[in-house]
């Protein structure tokens, strides 16, 4: 069947908004297609994705009369201020005869366009017993109805999504699945052994597959938007074999699911996402603690901490990217029974815990304890060290600003401080000394010394020529070594009349007075922060 701007619009209204529709909202759509500035152009039908096109621009009043001139049937737009299109846009749409849609602030362009195409790819199957889209839990009584069994709705991991009500004389691992809302582990992994989770998978049809020793009579089916599997139906015995029609009733039944699970998955992201947001905000200084307690379980009136996580910088893809870091951080939460929210940061990742001792020495403690851990499993799971500022402990959700702040000192201090005997995951407290020089390299960064010809500035404009580069190491090392030549020369690695030499043209080119205390603690933290520069910069 033909699909329409309308149902495109219903199955993903969880990250897209309809702004302005001068036809109407039941022209066709045939495709989708993201704008390239070299290849201008759209198919007729299409849905135009505006990635990095400013909706208040005149390049987006001009996009949209093109695609009216191509009979596109919507450009989408990324959402700015309170969501609707000014009124040069709002002109440009009705002018053109083209719809504009919206990308709600919560959804990203790759969550955009996944949940477009695959309500593209869903065929538009008339309702049943007037089920709302998305009501998963009507759908399933439906559906039982339909293929004569009880029903369970899962996602592709084999947590319960719904199921039907009717459970007379259902086996022990239907009722163990619906009461711990996931497929027991060691039936999921005996699935997977014999291949059958992998079939159903594969299989555009309908599995059937009778009892056998301890494994109860099911059928199940997979649901699919085109290639995309967007989840499963299972149906179990109730008192009596299941019919022999049900795998074909099954088949009706997978593409009758197909747009309730898509608008579910669409949804449930769009809650997921405006909960990273609201902590995100609330972790900044800028939100409230309402929406985090409200929707993850954090009590808002217990003491709450945040953890700051980075990956150490190396070969190979950047393990952070795409905020794999704090997926992994959140399920390692998980795991150890921690309520979290974890988001993904500039520098790498937040946690934002909550419900923790009311005795702030145990709070601290425990959460001492649980970073360790969690920068043991995650150094293993990326294969490399994985660095984790502790924020101390406060009394209430929402002072979560305050322990990130600390946090984010205390992880700087990981990343940037010198320190051999640095542990992986420490508090402010551990690395108050790191944390107080590199508040003094901050502030002197700020306010240099005055004059631009300072002596470290001097130098290192000449250890930028070729082959001169060495002065700067060996001004640095006399002075770490408080200007003990012989140590400073076995530092570097070189003959200690070398070393006379080359210290002896460094100060002559610097012009500093080594032997003036002031100049030489001036000049040590001018060479830290050069190399804490180029550690930032990295």
């Amino acid at each position: 069947m033909e699909r329409t701007l309308r149902g495109v619009a219903a199955l993903a209204e969880a990250v897209v908004e309809v702004g302005a529709a001068p036809l109407g909202l039941d022209v066709p759509v045939t495709g989708l297609d993201v704008f390239d500035r070299a290849e201008p152009g759209a198919e007729p039908g299409a849905l135009v994705v505006a990635v990095g096109v400013d909706p208040r621009s005149e390049r987006a009043e001009a996009l949209v009369r093109a695609a009216g001139r191509d009979r596109a049937a919507a450009v989408v737009f990324r959402e700015e201020g309170a969501g609707a299109p000014n009124e040069a846009l709002r002109a440009a749409a009705a002018e053109a005869g083209t719809a504009v849609l919206l990308r709600r602030p919560w959804a990203d362009w790759a969550q955009l366009i996944g949940t477009l195409r695959a309500g593209l790819a869903v065929a538009e199957e008339a309702e049943v017993a007037n089920v709302p889209l998305g009501d998963l839990d009507a759908l399933a009584e439906a559906l039982a109805a339909l293929v004569g069994g009880a029903v369970t709705i899962e996602s592709p991991d084999s947590r319960v999504l719904a199921y039907s009500s009717d459970n007379r004389d259902v086996d022990d691992i239907r009722r163990s699945t619906i009461l711990a809302r996931r497929v027991p582990a060691e039936r999921r992994a005996a699935m997977r052994e014999d291949g059958f989770l992998a079939l159903l998978r594969r299989t555009p049809g309908a599995l059937h597959r009778r009892a056998d020793g301890t494994a109860p009579e099911r059928a199940a089916v997979a649901v699919r938007a085109g290639e995309e599997v967007l989840g499963s139906l299972w149906v179990a015995p109730t008192g009596r074999p299941l019919p022999p029609t049900v795998a074909e009733a099954l088949r009706a039944a997978a593409r009758i699911a197909a747009p309730h699970l898509l608008h579910d998955r669409a949804r449930r992201g769009g809650e997921r996402a405006l909960v990273r947001e609201a902590a995100r905000a609330l972790m900044a200084g800028r939100g409230s603690a309402d929406l985090p307690a409200a929707r993850t379980g954090l009590p808002p009136a217990e003491p709450c901490a945040v953890l700051a996580l980075a990956v150490a910088a190396g070969p190979g893809p950047d393990p952070v990217a795409g905020g794999r870091l704090a997926r992994s951080a959140l399920a390692a939460c998980a795991r150890r029974g921690h309520p979290a929210v974890a988001v993904a940061a500039d520098d790498g990742a937040r946690v934002l815990l909550g419900g923790l001792d009311p005795d702030p020495r145990l709070a601290a403690d425990r959460l001492s304890r649980l970073a360790g851990a969690l920068a043991r499993d995650l150094s293993e799971e990326f294969g490399r060290p994985v660095r984790i500022g502790v924020g101390e402990v406060r009394a209430a959700l929402d002072r979560a600003a305050e322990s990130a702040r600390t946090a984010a000192q205390a992880l700087r201090a990981l990343r940037l401080g010198r320190s051999p005997r640095l542990p992986p995951a420490a508090g402010i407290g551990e690395v108050a000394d790191t944390v107080a020089l590199l508040g003094f390299l901050d502030a002197l960064r700020e306010h240099p010394p005055p004059g631009p010809d300072g002596s470290v500035a001097r130098l290192a404009a000449h250890a930028a020529k070729p082959g001169e580069e060495v002065l700067l190491d060996t001004l640095r090392a006399y002075l770490e070594h408080a200007g003990d030549g012989a140590r400073a020369a076995a530092a570097l690695g070189v003959p200690a009349s070398t070393f006379r030499y080359r210290r002896q043209k460094a100060e002559r080119l610097s012009g500093i007075d080594l032997d003036d205390p002031d100049a030489r603690l001036l000049a040590q933290l001018q060479l830290r922060l050069l190399a804490l520069d180029a550690a930032e910069r990295d």
